[in-house]
């Protein structure tokens, strides 16, 4: 996500990045990039915080700490006219202040799952997703923050109670909950696994243009979500599990994705030579589901049959 945001953004920003372990404040700190601002959980957590910790998971605990982490810094930053909040698996292919200069007079701005009706998660995972929310530093802003925060110190778990779902879903009724909230129009804003089946996707002056399918409404593209992407080695990755993906799409979108994490990971090596963290195996049942999902049942039928075709034939041959 770093080095995309580098690469496109025409405005100057911090990056602050909440270290979750000793090993990545490290690691960070000995790269000393540009633009990041590392802080680490010690100065972070609060006792609060420390004693929400006991009984979460590590993912149930991320999220809690997300809308807390976004409250620390403008706590800590009274000058910042805005923050926006970004999920770490997100890469940007274009500039986004043309995401930004949507929310205008608007103090928070909330992105869609968009769900491709195949994969409508919204009774539980929610309509919208913590992936980029912009939340303006004024007293309307920060009233709504202050209630998402408390709201998550106060219950935030991975399963679906009360119309409750993680952080996710208590942004359901903020349109209606709050005043000046604005919901992201820009369909490049928020492409990701459960909605890019929607989409058809080209290359223009080295720029990549999404269109609803069936439709000519080409319109940048301005990040991805890269959610369920699996590493599996520094030469081979597992693009998507659980969802179909259309080869276009894995070439425009995921093949630069790709590169740029085996970049990443040959300079991560500069600063420790034994890194290998990141990586996942992929179960067998995980890749004929994927197979299925992407081909469908009777193509592979016919992959199959022609593939043992090609070995009778061999072996008679050879006989």
């Amino acid at each position: 996500m770093y080095n995309s945001l580098i690469a496109n953004c025409t405005e100057d920003f911090n990056l602050w990045v909440l270290c979750m372990d000793d090993l990545t404040f490290e690691l960070l700190e000995k790269m000393n990039l540009p633009k990041i601002k590392l802080i680490t959980l010690k100065e972070f957590e609060s006792p609060v915080l420390l004693k929400i910790k006991k009984g979460r998971d590590v993912a149930e605990y991320s999220w809690t700490c997300a809308s807390n982490f976004i409250w620390f810094l403008l706590q800590k930053n009274k000058e910042l006219e805005m923050i926006i909040y970004l999920d770490a698996d997100l890469y940007f292919f274009n500039d986004p202040k043309i995401l930004i200069k949507e929310l205008k007079d608007k103090d928070v701005m909330i992105t869609e799952h968009r769900y491709t009706k195949k994969y409508n998660q919204l009774l539980v995972s929610g309509k919208y997703c913590i992936q980029f929310i912009i939340f303006k530093n004024n007293p309307n802003g920060l009233t709504i923050l202050d209630w998402w925060r408390q709201a998550c110190l106060d219950w935030c778990f991975g399963y679906l109670n009360n119309n409750r779902f993680g952080d996710q879903k208590y942004l359901d009724d903020w349109l209606t909950r709050f005043k000046s909230v604005h919901e992201l129009q820009h369909l490049g804003g928020g492409i990701a696994p459960w909605n890019i089946q929607q989409y058809d996707f080209t290359i223009k002056n080295n720029k990549i243009l999404g269109n609803v399918k069936k439709k000519n409404d080409n319109w940048p593209v301005i990040f991805y979500h890269f959610h369920s992407f699996c590493l599996i080695s520094p030469t081979k990755y597992f693009p998507i599990r659980g969802y179909d993906l259309a080869k276009n799409a894995q070439t425009i979108i995921y093949e630069p994705y790709f590169k740029s994490l085996q970049k990443n990971i040959k300079f991560v090596k500069n600063f420790s030579h034994n890194f290998n963290f990141g990586f996942k195996s992929i179960s067998i049942k995980e890749r004929l589901v994927s197979w299925f999902s992407r081909f469908g049942f009777m193509k592979l039928i016919i992959r199959f049959y022609k593939l043992v075709k090609s070995k009778l034939y061999d072996q008679k041959n050879k006989s």
